[in-house]
């Protein structure tokens, strides 16, 4: 049988090309905008009104050349156009960044303004305005730091992005040998582990210097910028007050045994005494679980329909006109993405298909945040984005849709192997992604106190993986922290939390739908809301309180009994 033709996205309709007249005029207008936000916000006598709408305008180019210029380096790293248009595109975006931090001093001095009817849609973002001001260091300064973060955080982070792309063993790329980890032969796997540990070692240095870069610039501008702790940031940015977080991790470690007892399920499972790193994703159940792509768009479209007929019809138009880059090669980074396009209202997603059902799993996922994208597309830009929190809210709706889809159509055998991928995902979602929470305070916390070795690093996720997969998992990975790009972003720190929270606050949601008249029309107006307030808003409307640990068990119980299920195939 021949191998399946996979489709390229279409970007043309974005841009013709990274050269095209029309890139570079978006790149000027970027300038041209600035310059008039800056003028704006110099004028006392302007109206708010009118400086929040020349921002809105502003970072709806913005967002779309950066969106066209990263989509276009993610699936080939090397490509010097592509490189020379990412240098242009960040060059406007310092200049947007000062306008930007102008904009935000002026408004600050007119506080007493932000109430009045005009600006009511508005009150979320002139809230986080005034917060922002609080952290603030003088124009001066900032307009220094966001031209330095070009040749600082955001080049550390593109060096590990194009490192982790291009590094090899032999004929394999790192890419490849990840995805290797969901072979069903051992060996394969095995082997596939120690090589990818083995070019991860080659590399630890130049990815430690990256790391100690990104984590470095956070700390020293976080420090200047009045914020005590990283993480205190990182909740005003998701949204969150640390209360709810404490709620979510102190639910996270509570649930510890019960993922740890499924792990040692799924080694029985697999007859063996006890699973090893490169066992996690080993596939349960029939090896027939395999899927071509159109196979996928199918059984992804018909799911997401049988939901709701609007999203159904959503998905279609997405998978029938090419939003989607589903082939791994060479040069493209790994993992996978949604990304939108406000000029043209919208996404592209990126992946690396396995043709697995993970794979099935995750082309919903990110066909979720898609849809999530055309539900707050017509809104302006100051109240269409949305945080990481709540930005994993429709991603794991989907696959929780596809997942229910799929299980009823399967056959016992075939059902083993669906429940456990899905009992899989979610400890991913809850103890990897808690162990990378403890990473990465270890990590600033060693930071503060200067440069971290390569070895440190190791050392630090090696103790993280222990304290949350325990002995249920015998060989870890040293190197996690070298494969993550989730570390190397400065400017939100703690980027793995709100996976997380996107899974539970999912799963309570999804829990709800037969109990809710109209629940598809519900969810659409909890998914607009997203934008326009806080987290906790947007669950009290959902009839949930993030506040209260309670809340994320009932998250966790919907998992544990499908991981208590996987006994049955003893």
């Amino acid at each position: 049988m021949s191998k399946e033709k996979l489709p390229k996205w279409d970007l043309e309709s974005i841009y013709p090309s990274v050269t095209s007249p029309e890139f570079e005029g978006d790149i000027k207008k970027i300038h041209e905008l600035s310059e008039n936000l800056k003028t704006l916000s110099s004028d006392k006598s302007a109206s708010i009104l009118s400086i929040l709408n020349l921002y809105d305008t502003l970072m709806d180019v913005l967002e779309t050349v950066g969106s066209y210029t990263y989509t276009s380096f993610s699936v080939n790293t090397t490509d010097s156009d592509v490189l020379a248009a990412m240098g242009k595109a960040e060059k406007a975006e310092t200049a947007a960044g000062d306008a930007v931090t102008m904009m935000i001093h002026h408004l600050s001095s007119r506080t007493e303004e932000f109430s009045r009817p005009e600006l009511k849609d508005y009150s979320l973002f002139l809230k986080e305005v005034k917060v922002s001001s609080e952290h603030m260091m003088s124009l001066e300064e900032e307009a220094l730091a966001n031209e330095m973060l070009q040749v600082s955080a955001s080049a550390w982070g593109r060096l590990q992005e194009s490192v982790t792309s291009s590094i090899a063993d032999g004929d394999k790329t790192l890419t490849q040998l990840r995805g290797m980890a969901m072979s069903s032969d051992r060996e394969e796997r095995k082997k596939a582990y120690e090589r990818e540990v083995k070019i991860l070692a080659d590399h630890k240095v130049a990815l430690a210097a990256a790391l100690n870069g990104v984590k470095g610039t956070a700390l020293m501008l976080e420090k200047r910028r009045g914020w005590k702790d990283p993480l205190d940031r990182s909740c005003n940015t998701a949204r969150i007050s640390r209360k709810t977080l404490d709620a979510l991790i102190s639910a996270l470690e509570e649930a510890l045994p019960m993922f740890r007892d499924y792990l040692n399920t799924k080694a029985r499972l697999l007859h063996l005494d006890k699973l090893q790193w490169y066992d996690l994703f080993a596939p349960v159940g029939k090896a027939s679980m395999a899927f071509t792509f159109s196979e996928a768009k199918e059984l992804i479209i018909d799911a997401y329909s049988s939901f709701s007929p609007e999203v159904g019809a959503f998905i279609r138009n997405a998978l029938e006109n090419n939003w989607v880059d589903p082939e791994a090669h060479e040069g493209k980074i790994g993992g996978a993405y949604d990304i939108f396009f406000p000029k043209k209202k919208e996404s592209r997603v990126m992946m690396n298909w396995e043709g697995t059902y993970d794979s099935v799993s995750t082309l919903a996922h990110e066909l979720g945040h898609a849809y999530h994208d055309s539900v707050v597309k017509d809104y302006p830009a100051s109240q269409r984005s949305y945080p990481m929190t709540l930005a994993e809210t429709a991603s794991i709706f989907g696959e929780t849709v596809i997942f229910q889809e799929v299980l009823k159509k399967a056959d016992k055998d075939e059902q083993l192997g669906l429940i456990e991928a899905y009992v899989q995902g979610a400890c991913q979602v809850c103890v990897d992604i808690l162990s990378r929470f403890y990473f990465e305070r270890s990590a600033f916390e060693a930071r503060r106190e200067g440069e971290v070795t390569p070895d440190d690093f190791s050392r630090m996720m090696l103790q993280a993986q222990e304290d949350t997969y325990g002995d249920a998992l015998g060989t870890k990975h040293e190197y996690m922290w070298a494969v993550k790009g989730h570390y190397y972003n400065e400017g939100f720190s703690f980027y793995n939390y709100p996976y997380a929270f996107g899974q539970l606050f999912a799963l309570g949601l999804f829990a709800s739908k037969d109990s809710v008249k109209d629940f598809p029309k519900h969810y659409r107006e909890v998914l607009s809301m997203t934008g326009r307030f806080e987290a906790k808003d947007v669950a009290a409307a959902a009839g949930c309180d993030i506040e209260d640990k309670e809340f994320w068990k009932k998250g966790i119980s919907v998992i544990a009994e499908y991981a208590e299920k996987l006994k049955e195939w003893l």
